[in-house]
């Protein structure tokens, strides 16, 4: 649970910096070709984990899963699941003779100032709808600082990520171990080694 938290947060940052290096060639009308996979491949990856960290808290023993919480982070999880569910299926679709009408990667939006970018493939069927992000005009903001868009799922990453940290939060609150490191938020212990082929 805690690599399937650490991991979206990580790919969280990583796209948040992709996207950012973009910026200043989107505003000069530079062409950024194969840049553009980068945060496409961290958003992908960040659902799939996303994905991981629900179905993990959802198969914890002795976890009330009709505490707030839960209920909390199933709602934040539910666009995660239909994203989820198309790109492990892509196959059918694409194997259909209808019309392609969404991206098939899906689209990165995020917002920067007052700003906002949204980048995604094209793709050689019919034109495809990109959505940015939206602006609340009561609010004067972005409604989101990064989202991906796939077919017909919209995921507030950020949003998505702080109600995973929540969810943590609360279910290591609730658990004691005799080993009190075990459940602090980090990766662990990491082994390395290298086999070397000598010559004899």
């Amino acid at each position: 649970m805690k690599r399937s938290l650490l991991a979206p947060d990580m790919l969280l940052q990583r796209l948040a910096s992709e996207v950012s290096a973009l910026e200043s060639d989107i505003d000069l009308r530079i062409k950024i070709e194969g840049r553009a996979a980068w945060p496409l491949l961290s958003a992908v990856a960040f659902v799939d984990f996303a994905h991981r960290f629900g179905s993990i808290v959802d198969s914890l023993p002795l976890i009330n899963k009709r505490a707030p919480e839960i209920r909390r982070l199933r709602a934040a999880l539910a666009e995660v699941e239909k994203a989820r569910n198309h790109l492990q299926h892509m196959r059918g679709d694409l194997s259909s003779n209808d019309d392609i009408k969404y991206l098939v990667l899906g689209a990165v939006a995020w917002a920067s100032g007052q700003s906002s970018y949204t980048i995604f493939m094209s793709q050689p069927t019919t034109p495809a709808d990109a959505h940015s992000l939206v602006y609340d005009r009561q609010e004067r903001c972005w409604v989101a600082k990064h989202q991906y868009t796939v077919k017909d799922a919209t995921i507030n990453l950020d949003a998505v990520l702080s109600e995973m940290r929540g969810t943590y939060k609360w279910i290591v609150s609730a658990v004691q171990l005799s080993d009190s490191e075990f459940m602090k938020l980090k990766w662990g212990e990491t082994h390395a080694f290298c086999f070397q082929v000598q010559s004899a």
